[in-house]
């Protein structure tokens, strides 16, 4: 992998900000990296995701779930917690 644009979802999404899996999606996993480490993501990442091309509700299912996770961890660990409003 060379970071360059079509290399990565991940990257595609995060460092060169293309449209992946639909506004939602991409709105998701963007919030799921700012509450987690790359290496963090990387690993739900292929757990989760892998791969395999993913249908976008399965994606968007497995990525709010992942979303609350963090959001509880995170206000559990005292973390101010900004409005996505």
């Amino acid at each position: 992998m060379n970071g360059k644009p079509g290399d990565h979802p991940l990257t595609d999404i995060l460092v060169h900000k293309l449209d992946i899996y639909g506004p939602e999606a991409d709105s998701l996993i963007r919030k799921i990296a700012e509450l987690c480490s790359r290496r963090e993501l990387d690993e739900w990442w292929e757990r989760e995701i892998g791969w395999q091309p993913a249908e976008r509700r399965v994606l968007i299912s497995k990525a709010r779930s992942r979303l609350d996770e963090l959001l509880h961890r995170a206000q559990e660990s005292g973390w101010e917690i900004p409005s996505s409003e």
